[in-house]
């Protein structure tokens, strides 16, 4: 998948290596005060000895020791809004290039922690931790970082302006913030906040095929769960009896909605012009897609092709008109077995049973 979020600008630094080598000076001064000044003025040298030999983790270390002691100090102002913002960016940097997830989720939190309101570097933490946390070490803080950038972009804020200038593309990164959290919900086996995730995505950025197809993934499995929980907890008479009992019509009912959604999310993913997923991909969704279509009306395909023509076209989502009210199945009609599953029986479609192909990374 192509990045949405691309590396913001905000990685240039402000490193001042030429800082001033000045001290406060007062012959009037008692010796007291004396003694304060000339202990200040050695504890900031020792920060510029190192900031000029361009040790910079101790420079770092001598910076935030000075500004421990010497709070209000004559260099604080300088060493907290400029030189230490400026270095934790070049360590950010060299961390990215390097590949060291540790190293980026250290520094981020140090950053936001004295910045929480940047939105230029929770959106840049949440796509590097999203691309190379590929054992989500570090799911927590992802998240956190995720959840931080859309708050600031609901609120109303933007990302620093780029040079030339570009339009924010808003509803492409939230869109995408949410595909985050919804990869780190599927990661802890939380479907229920994931699908929520991949459709909260894919209701702000309509035209991108991944929520689509991940919707449909993840609805597809939970129908396979449904169906065969049906088909194992109720007896064929129970299944196919003419007024069925609550239970068996509230599991039957759980099958078909995940049927829906599976028909809902994959009719949208065929019928998108911009889709670059493999061919062998979209045929394995087109065969599931087609028999859980048949599944759901009285075995026929006759309206398929009509509603992923309209979502060729439409803006928004277009879904499947409801079904007629829907019967229990037959013995020949099971939904959860394959053994039957052949095309124009009816039966429940055995390609749905089955991931259409493995989960993308991010």
């Amino acid at each position: 998948m192509k990045k949405i979020i691309t590396t913001v600008a905000v990685l240039m630094f402000l490193l001042a290596l030429s800082a001033p080598l000045v001290f406060a000076q007062d012959t009037s001064a008692k010796p007291a005060a004396q003694d304060a000044a000339a202990e200040e003025a050695a504890t900031y040298k020792a920060w510029y000895d190192a900031n000029t030999a361009k040790d910079y983790p101790k420079a770092l270390e001598l910076a935030k020791a000075y500004l421990d002691k010497y709070p209000n100090g004559q260099y604080a102002t300088y060493l907290k809004t400029k030189w230490i913002p400026g270095m934790r960016q070049k360590f950010l940097a060299d961390a990215v290039a390097a590949k060291n997830v540790a190293e980026i989720d250290r520094l981020g939190k140090e950053i936001m922690a004295t910045d929480p309101e940047n939105l230029d570097f929770a959106l840049f933490l949440a796509s590097q931790l999203r691309t190379l946390d590929t054992n989500f070490q570090y799911a927590s803080d992802t998240v956190q970082f995720t959840q931080t950038a859309i708050r600031l972009i609901e609120a109303g804020k933007t990302p620093a302006p780029t040079n030339p200038p570009k339009p924010f593309p808003k509803n492409e990164t939230l869109g995408y913030l949410h595909d985050t959290l919804a990869s780190v919900d599927e990661h802890n086996k939380d479907t229920d906040k994931a699908l929520e995730h991949y459709e909260h995505a894919a209701m702000i950025d309509s035209a991108n095929a991944r929520y689509f197809f991940n919707c449909g993934r993840l609805h597809q499995g939970r129908y396979a769960v449904a169906a065969e929980e049906f088909q194992k907890k109720f007896t064929a008479e129970e299944r196919s009896a003419p007024e069925p009992k609550p239970e068996v019509k509230a599991a039957l009912d759980k099958v078909n909605a995940e049927a829906d959604g599976v028909i809902n999310c994959w009719a949208r993913f065929m019928g998108l012009p911009k889709n670059d997923y493999p061919a062998d991909v979209k045929q394995k969704v087109q065969t599931a897609l087609t028999d859980l279509y048949k599944y759901r009306n009285n075995n026929s395909d006759a309206g398929l092709q009509k509603l992923i023509d309209d979502n060729k076209t439409s803006a928004t989502p277009v879904k499947m008109s409801p079904p007629a009210e829907p019967k229990p199945p037959t013995a020949e009609q099971k939904p959860a077995d394959q053994s039957t599953a052949k095309p124009g029986n009816g039966s429940s479609p055995a390609a749905a049973a089955k991931p259409a192909t493995k989960k993308p990374r991010m």
